[in-house]
């Protein structure tokens, strides 16, 4: 049962996602079983990933940064 914040929160959430650029969406979609994502699990906790759905990214993920190399 998703509360009332929870929803507020929910709601925070797909707002926020809606605004993200398709490639920054599938950055966020290819953290699903990764120690990044699990993190983001216990942050949000139980309650709210139950009502968040992971699609697999739509292509490859551009990797940027030092640890890309």
């Amino acid at each position: 049962m998703v509360g009332v914040m929870e929803e507020q929160v929910l709601e925070f959430l797909r707002t926020r996602f809606a605004q993200l650029s398709d490639e920054e969406k599938d950055i966020i979609r290819s953290l699903a079983g990764t120690p990044e994502g699990q993190v983001l699990a216990k942050m949000f906790g139980p309650t709210i990933m139950r009502e968040i759905v992971f699609r697999k990214p739509s292509g490859p993920i551009k990797r940027r940064g030092l640890g890309t190399r």
